[in-house]
């Protein structure tokens, strides 16, 4: 597999180092020169405040929370309520190895913590990576011609990181979104159950300009035939047994926003002819009404199904797919996208912590190599559920083998648990593999899998892993 183009780091990128240790000023700023950067240094926040201020263009900031007089918390703040710096990656420095500090800071809007005395390799890792974020925002903001849209498009490609990874197949879908989510062009979304169609659906909708209109989700296999008409366009008084009352259906509830057509597949072919009149003339009437109601609407759909396929065995309108079609999105299972799973396993710890209110911070190495190397069937939505079990088991502050459901500890053939001795086995698998879908980048693939690249190194001498002959290893 090649490894994805990254987005370039701007030569000469401008960072702004606030720091009061005359000698780690001294440290910061040499190793920021030696990659071609250029620094300044602030002793206080007072000055930094000012240097913002005064001296627009700062890539990047490096910040030391402990200052004479105003504080590092109080400067974070500062850069992150300002509307022309909140988009300067912010990169903390701490004395304090807690916990409780780095999530303060990143719950602040900081992009990234590290702990003192930093360590030179990962400072400058972290660096490019922030400034990369720097480069691909600035890029954004002169190809859309404009700081709104750019800054919506960012916003949801770190919406899509957040809830469906970092993968080169989930930025492929954020490339076609960045074209997609200003329009009102009908979306279809094909893809195995658990996959995240929803919440694909949500961000269109979420960074669209219909934004601020309703978000309505109809799931159509959840209503008999009878029903789903009604559901769909509302009814009137009298209609059929039991319409006591008006009822406004989905599409009038979601004027001036999103209509989100889950399950599309399921709808008889009755409901697809009433269906296609609406994507076609925007015009429906209630059932049992004559009064014709414009529709108002952006359309999304998804199904589990290849609807090409239920085409041709002539049970879905091929007219009614063609209108649907108009961008079709195909979201990838995750046991594809392997590399998703430490990013969406934290996304999801993340949220039982603050639903249990329990200290839980993460997970085992043995505990997140299984959670990789399972094939995940029930994709997104079984993650979630395995995360959220092992949340109320753990009684501690990480995650470990014996918080995982039993069913995850069996082989994939089904047999007994995993006996512990065969965790390194695992474990090399799992580098193996890692490196293999990367090209042997040693960068990336220590991204993927939350170590440091030393680390790395060291367990692929220990385990005798070598490249392909014909690939060339990257440091």
């Amino acid at each position: 597999m090649s490894d994805p183009v990254l987005p370039r780091v701007k030569p000469g990128a401008r960072i702004l180092i606030v720091e009061d240790e005359a000698d780690s000023a001294r440290l910061y700023r040499t190793l920021m020169e030696s990659q071609g950067y250029e620094t300044v240094t602030c002793a206080t926040g007072e000055e930094a405040l000012e240097r913002l201020r005064e001296e627009p263009g700062y890539d990047l900031v490096l910040l030391d929370m402990i200052l004479p007089g105003l504080s590092g918390w109080e400067v974070l703040e500062h850069i992150k309520s300002d509307g022309k710096l909140r988009y300067v990656p912010v990169v903390v420095l701490s004395a304090i190895h807690a916990k409780q500090t780095a999530l303060k800071a990143l719950e602040m809007g900081a992009e990234d913590f590290l702990t003192k005395p930093v360590d030179v390799e990962t400072m400058l890792s972290r660096v490019r990576v922030m400034l990369r974020i720097r480069t691909l925002y600035e890029d954004l903001l002169h190809e859309r011609g404009g700081r709104q849209q750019a800054q919506r498009t960012l916003e949801m490609r770190r919406y899509l990181a957040r809830v469906m990874g970092g993968s080169p197949q989930v930025q492929e879908l954020a490339d076609v979104l960045d074209n997609v989510v200003a329009t009102d062009a009908t979306v279809l979304l094909e893809g195995e159950s658990g996959t995240g169609k929803s919440l694909l659906a949500e961000a269109i909708h979420r960074f669209s300009r219909r934004a601020d209109g309703p978000f309505v989700v109809v799931t159509c296999s959840a209503y008999p035939e009878t029903l789903l008409a009604s559901e769909l366009f509302g009814h009137e008084k009298g209609a059929f047994t039991g319409a006591i009352r008006r009822k406004l259906g989905r599409f009038e509830q979601a004027q001036g926003g999103t209509i989100f057509l889950d399950e599309v597949a399921e709808i008889s072919p009755l409901t697809q002819l009433a269906l296609l009149r609406v994507i076609q003339d925007r015009q429906f009437e209630r059932v049992g009404g004559e009064k014709t109601i414009t529709a108002d609407v952006r359309i999304v759909a998804a199904t589990n199904k290849r609807l090409s396929e239920l085409v041709e065995q002539g049970r879905f309108r091929e007219d009614l797919y063609y209108r649907l079609n108009v961008v079709h999105l195909t979201v990838p299972p995750l046991r594809e996208r392997p590399e998703d799973i430490p990013f969406l396993s934290h996304y999801f710890l993340r949220s039982q912590r603050e639903k249990l209110g329990k200290p839980i911070y993460g997970f085992t190495r043995e505990a997140l190599g299984r959670l990789m190397s399972y094939s995940w069937p029930g994709n997104v939505r079984e993650l979630r559920n395995v995360v959220e079990h092992a949340a109320l088991m753990c009684q501690g502050e990480v995650v470990g083998l014996e918080h995982l459901p039993a069913s995850l500890l069996r082989d994939q053939n089904g047999g007994e648990n995993v006996p512990p001795g065969r965790l390194h086995e695992q474990e090399r698998r799992l580098i193996e593999k890692t490196l293999e879908q990367v090209g042997w980048n040693k960068y990336r693939a220590a991204q993927i899998l939350g170590v440091a690249r030393s680390t790395l190194y060291s367990k692929i001498r220990r385990y005798g892993l070598k490249p392909p002959a014909k690939d060339k290893a990257v440091g």
